[in-house]
């Protein structure tokens, strides 16, 4: 059975990359003979002015296989662009598949694409090399010469290192069965060549990275400091390379890397790569503004946001909402209202390497974003954040108990959360992060939702004391947080201050105060007390009745936890008389797929089942486990919930194998979601040994019911009826291996 604590109302560069052109020919492989294809013989391909390998390369392994397949394919595929931000190891990739696969080509031969005016130079010197040139020629006939040697030909591999447009490639482009890769910032590779976008490094390569270039790091330290660096490929490499060189500490890295990012950033030069992180990205910024100054505006607000994708309907709230006379965000007033050139300057960013642009986002790396707001006057960035700050207090997702709402609420989260509400002097951006709070805990990621309620509290009761309006429904919310990680300890005396606040300060028919006792009876009835839950509920729901109607989703959930206390007080005609009505008022101005509706199931089907109604318990449990399973999923607590109940009703009538099926998979998951002391995953432990007593399984069930019993008895007392619960079956189980007949039948229903 599931009680509820909430209403509705939760509140009243270009430049990253660059290669120049190296003459290398002769160059041996640099890796044992057991990493290389058995064809590979020790020797270059006969026209070949790859650089040197990368001894220290690590990951990428379905990257580079991915690769491999396009390119075999053959037709149009056999024409590969690799996309993406600066720094993200594009040009790295390119060279190790050469350098793997440089048995299966005769011609393999690098040109730097950034300046296009410089590819018939590099296009000529090809042609010398094939010997269809006798000299240096003008572009036009290098141009036709080697394509035409090329076109019949197909074991040849031509590299376009850092091209920035189709239109700048499209005339070099030979038209033989040989392959072509490129690699850009850009992603408007479609019309040309079949894309791969490389992200930053899964955590496990970048660690790998970091352990092959740093001999004495160990796989935490790595750990670590990939995550402070994004696991992008070229801060990884420029942190090795300057660790190794002056031998900081990596603690000590990692703290100036927080205190000093551009500083840093700028230290330590990684083989492979032209420039430091910093300076590549400045380079890149300076480019950008001179180009497009609206972008580079765009630039700057997202590099206040989170590192996250930023929704560009969310750049476009900010802007309107900022004050765009101040002279960074100036440029925007351009093109806020015009659709097509916003959307132009958009993809500025993305092209320019600082940001990967997809279909309505824009996501700048959390080290971009430093390096980019250390550029801006202190006192300017200041300002910007406030008005930051003020844009993201009027987005408003909508009610985030309504699952419709989610997708929003996902998006937007971690920019409130870049924001720091904790600090906010701004109340609208106050009130979202409650509403974000509320958020967590509908979508059953309590332990973030407690971790962001606690820093609220602490926070707002420093800045604003303990009886602020944000403080106590900052308090509201952790108090629900603390519930569902079970944590009663902690619960309880947060509770009673709030309360006692409310009720001195607001008055007791407030509907903040009315919040609050609706929680603290749903805590007495986690703590086993149903008859004083009962009366507090009681005495709640009258309240919300005069003062908000019997259809406020409020009034609701009060007449939810009241069906509960009366259930649990074993008053099943008047639990069932309220569960039915909550219940379809609920399906009629909710729907059948809210998390209210599906909640008031669950109870539904607890009482339904205890009145002795069994065929109605069995047909509502199976239709509210497949709901909450297709809504919120296996693993959101409501499911296990309804879970729970479903495995009660298959044993009640008779079905006791697929009973024991579903028990079994609600104590594991519950186990791995909620952990091994939480009071639901003990309850799951007590329903699955009764069910193990019978299928005769006595020496696991008690083994079982054992642990339960004393982790219940420490956290919840000897009298809590959980504890009772375990202790009934714990009989059992010594009557059954004694021969003798059980006094007691244990029973739990959640």
């Amino acid at each position: 059975m599931q009680t509820e604590g909430r209403g509705t109302s939760a509140g009243v560069g270009s430049g990253l990359q660059i290669n120049n052109f190296i003459n290398t020919s002769g160059v041996p492989d640099p890796r044992p003979a057991t990493d290389r294809p058995a064809a590979a013989a020790d020797r270059p391909s006969p026209v070949w002015n790859l650089r040197p390998r990368d001894p220290n390369f690590a990951g990428r392994g379905s990257e580079l296989a991915e690769l491999r397949t396009r390119l075999s394919s053959g037709g149009a595929a056999g024409v590969q662009a690799i996309h993406g931000l600066g720094g993200v190891g594009k040009t790295q990739l390119a060279l190790e598949y050469a350098y793997r696969h440089r048995a299966d080509y005769d011609v393999v031969w690098w040109i730097s694409a950034e300046q296009s005016g410089a590819i018939g130079e590099q296009f000529s010197a090809l042609g010398i090399a094939l010997g269809v040139l006798d000299a240096q020629v003008d572009s036009v006939i290098a141009q036709s010469k080697v394509k035409e040697y090329l076109r019949s030909r197909d074991r040849w591999l031509l590299i376009f290192d850092n091209a920035e447009r189709p239109d700048d490639l499209r005339p070099w482009l030979p038209d033989g069965e040989g392959h072509v890769l490129v690699t850009s910032r850009t992603t408007a590779w479609g019309q040309l060549a079949r894309t791969l976008e490389l992200d930053v490094l899964p955590r496990t390569e970048a660690v790998e990275l970091l352990t092959l270039r740093l001999a004495r790091i160990s796989a935490m330290e790595a750990g670590h400091l990939a995550e402070d660096l994004g696991d992008l490929p070229l801060a990884l490499a420029q942190a090795a390379s300057y660790l190794a060189e002056f031998g900081m500490s990596v603690t000590e890295y990692r703290q100036v890397l927080r205190e000093e990012t551009l500083a840093v950033l700028d230290e330590g030069q990684p083989a492979g790569y032209p420039h430091s992180l910093a300076a590549a990205a400045t380079l890149s910024t300076a480019r950008l503004g001179a180009r497009d100054p609206a972008a580079l505006a765009v630039l700057h607000l997202c590099a206040f946001l989170a590192p996250e994708p930023v929704p560009t309907d969310l750049v476009i709230t900010i802007a309107r909402h900022a004050d765009l006379h101040l002279e960074i965000l100036a440029p925007l007033a351009q093109i806020v209202d015009k659709p097509l050139q916003r959307q132009r300057s958009i993809s500025a960013v993305g092209a320019s390497g600082l940001a990967r642009v997809e279909l309505g986002t824009i996501t700048v790396h959390r080290l971009v974003q430093a390096i980019v707001r250390d550029q801006i006057d202190p006192t300017v960035a200041a300002e910007l954040r406030l008005r930051i700050e003020a844009a993201l207090g009027t987005v408003d997702p909508g009610d985030p108990r309504d699952t419709a709402t989610w997708p929003q609420w996902s998006m937007i989260l971690p920019h409130l959360l870049a924001a720091d509400p904790a600090h906010t002097d701004n109340p609208d951006l106050r009130l979202r992060s409650r509403d974000a709070i509320v958020y967590l805990l509908c979508r059953g990621d309590s332990r973030p939702a407690q971790q962001l309620a606690d820093n609220l509290y602490q926070e707002w009761k420093k800045r604003h004391g303990p009886d602020h309006a944000d403080t106590l429904r900052a308090a509201t919310e952790l108090v629900w947080a603390y519930r569902d990680l079970g944590q009663f300890d902690r619960l309880r005396p947060l509770i009673d201050d709030t309360l006692t606040r409310q009720i001195d300060i607001l008055g007791r028919d407030h509907p903040d105060t009315l919040r609050t006792a609706s929680d603290l009876a749903v805590v007495h009835i986690e703590l086993g007390n149903y008859q004083r839950a009962r009366e507090i509920n009681e005495d709640v729901y009258d309240r919300r009745v005069r003062l908000l109607g019997e259809d406020h989703p409020d009034t609701l959930q009060t007449g939810s936890n009241l069906g509960v206390s009366h259930s649990r007080l074993r008053n099943y005609r008047r639990a069932l008389e309220i569960d039915e009505d909550v219940y379809g008022r609920r399906v009629r101005l909710l729907g059948e797929d809210h998390p209210d509706t599906m909640s008031s199931a669950i109870n539904l089907v607890t009482t339904l089942a205890d009145a002795g109604e069994l065929r109605r318990a069995s047909e509502v449990a199976e239709d509210v486990y497949l709901r909450a399973v297709r809504v919120l999923g296996v693993d959101h607590p409501n499911t296990l919930d309804a879970a729970s109940n479903l495995s009660n009703v298959l044993d009640d009538l008779g079905k006791s194998k697929r009973a024991f099926e579903v028990g079994e998979d609600v104590y594991q998951r519950r186990l791995r979601v909620l952990g091994e002391d939480h009071p639901d995953t003990l309850s799951s432990v007590v329903n699955l040994a009764r069910l193990m007593v019978q299928r005769g399984q006595l020496l696991p069930a008690r083994r079982l019911s054992e642990s339960a019993h004393r982790k219940l008895r420490t956290n919840l007392g000897g009298q809590h009826p959980y504890t009772r619960e375990a202790r009934t079956v714990l009989d059992q189980i010594a009557a059954a291996m004694g021969g003798r007949q059980s006094t007691g039948k244990a029973r739990r229903r959640r």
